[in-house]
């Protein structure tokens, strides 16, 4: 092999035939018969490489993403998928279907049958079939082996590059590169357009009605609207769920079309009533294993936590940490768990964690119940940081803060002080608030109107807007008397 392709190098062209050479001999060798389209795809793994791949992708969103405690809600979640995994195209994976407890509109899927459903999105649903046509949407990225063609593109683009930048020097290389990137660009249309297609089958081989596909993305476009104003309120962006489901109206012609050509066996399913009984009780926005933001206080209840922030700075609630951000993002603070060093002091710990930056202006912190170490961190070349130490309740706890512009480090540094100095046990007063919202089902009585149903709900702002989005009657419905509804409390 490699004496031919030194006989083949000779200049550019030379190079270009090496590359369109080694690409065909590649795509020979990774084509395989598609378990679900019938076609012949290009893949470098077997199914066992695939399920063993999906497994140690699975260990890693455990890590990064928490489950949700529910243990009632994860078995449904799992019925209802499997059930749906069980008429599809490779019935003989062994799925598992998990809730993640993230306020994220979002589901995904890993190789070899591992999926995943944001709680957050699940508050948007109304129906069984709604969440089994979501569950079956990324069933369909499973059976076609959408990631495994990904990973196969982008390991044989890969394998080009190396190989033709050894012949031929780095611009051939990047060449490849260029062509592997276009190859593995994420799911494209087709892709998703695909995955309702094959999702609506496993619908319908499930008794739901597969139009459920269109419902969710209705659903999912009126959120998607909703979000969209208010992010031009505060300036930040819009996160969607992928594919289709946020990028495509539900009018969309070849999805009207892929969806509309699988015939409903029966009736079809709905289950609205068993799905509202499902989420009766489920936490909305952050839970509170997550800690609730409360204006500029943030609560844990778990961890018995409650820290203040400046005024007018934004909290978010991010799986790892929390990032408290200053008007016009001049400066941050953000809160995150740290390593526990056994025999080291809050000092030691600081020291050792900023590494080579200057330490100044250091002092130990005493509150009620924990002990801790602030400085001032200059890291050589960048912006000021404030750090902070604490350890309480068996935790470490990193507070770190800097700014865009080091000339307004001081200012700024008096109100991440402040708020570092907040840091303590959560208050008996505030242990209700720390508990956070959730769904309750309760049935519409005669003359309930979304606005009278909102005045008495614990959210603060868009309470009205928000009860017609969870119920699916946005913009403008109303409940009918003796109907289901979802509210917040």
């Amino acid at each position: 092999m490699v004496r031919w392709v030194l006989k083949v190098v000779s200049g550019w062209r030379g190079v270009v035939r090496v590359f369109a050479a080694l690409w065909v001999l590649v795509w020979l060798q990774g084509c395989a018969v598609n378990p679900a389209t019938g076609d012949r795809d290009f893949v470098l793994m077997s199914e066992a490489d695939e399920i063993s791949m999906g497994r140690k992708y699975s260990q890693e969103i455990r890590k990064q993403y928490p489950f949700y405690a529910d243990q009632r809600l994860q078995r449904y979640v799992q019925t209802i998928g499997r059930k749906v995994a069980a008429n599809s195209h490779r019935s003989a994976l062994e799925y598992q279907f998990t809730v993640i407890d993230t306020p994220d509109i979002n589901a995904f899927a890993l190789p070899g049958g591992f999926i995943y459903i944001h709680r957050g999105l699940m508050a948007y649903l109304n129906s069984e079939a709604e969440l089994a046509a979501v569950l079956a949407h990324e069933v369909g990225h499973v059976t076609a082996r959408h990631s495994v063609q990904q990973q196969s593109m982008a390991m044989a683009g890969n394998i080009l590059s190396q190989v033709v930048a050894v012949y031929a020097g780095g611009a051939a290389g990047d060449l490849s590169n260029i062509a592997s990137t276009a190859l593995v660009s994420g799911y494209g249309r087709d892709h998703e357009l695909e995955a309702d297609g094959f999702g609506a089958q496993y619908l319908a081989n499930s008794g739901y009605d597969p139009q459920a596909m269109i419902e969710v993305i209705e659903v999912l476009k009126n959120q998607e609207t909703f979000a969209q104003l208010r992010a031009q309120e505060s300036g930040q962006q819009v996160a969607s769920y992928h594919g289709l489901f946020s990028t495509h109206p539900a009018n969309d012609e070849r999805l009207q079309g892929v969806v509309g050509q699988v015939p409903a066996l029966g009736n079809g399913r709905v289950g609205r009533d068993d799905y509202l009984k499902a989420v009766d009780g489920m936490a909305f926005g952050n839970s509170a294993a997550q800690g609730i933001v409360d204006g500029r206080h943030f609560l844990h209840k778990p961890m018995n936590l409650k820290v203040t922030f400046p005024e007018g700075w934004k909290l978010q609630n991010q799986p790892e940490q929390l990032v408290a951000i200053a008007p016009e993002e001049k400066a941050f603070l953000l809160l995150q768990m740290g390593e526990i060093k056994n025999g080291y002091t809050p000092a030691e710990y600081l020291h050792e964690r900023v590494g080579k930056s200057r330490v100044r202006q250091g002092f130990d912190i005493e509150g009620k119940s924990y002990r801790g170490y602030s400085a001032v961190v200059d890291p050589r070349g960048k912006p000021l940081h404030r750090v902070a130490v604490i350890y309480y309740d068996g935790k470490v706890f990193e507070l770190i803060g800097s700014v865009k512009n080091e000339r307004e480090f001081d200012a700024f540094d008096r109100s991440m002080q402040v708020a570092i100095a907040s840091f303590g046990p959560l208050p008996k007063v505030d242990s209700a608030k720390a508990d956070g919202l959730h769904l309750k089902r309760v049935r519409a009585k005669s003359g309930d109107r979304y606005a009278s149903l909102a005045s008495r709900s614990p959210l603060s702002r868009y309470a009205e807007a928000q009860l017609r989005l969870i119920n699916d009657q946005y913009p403008d419905g109303e409940p009918a008397p003796g109907q289901w509804l979802k509210v917040i409390y």
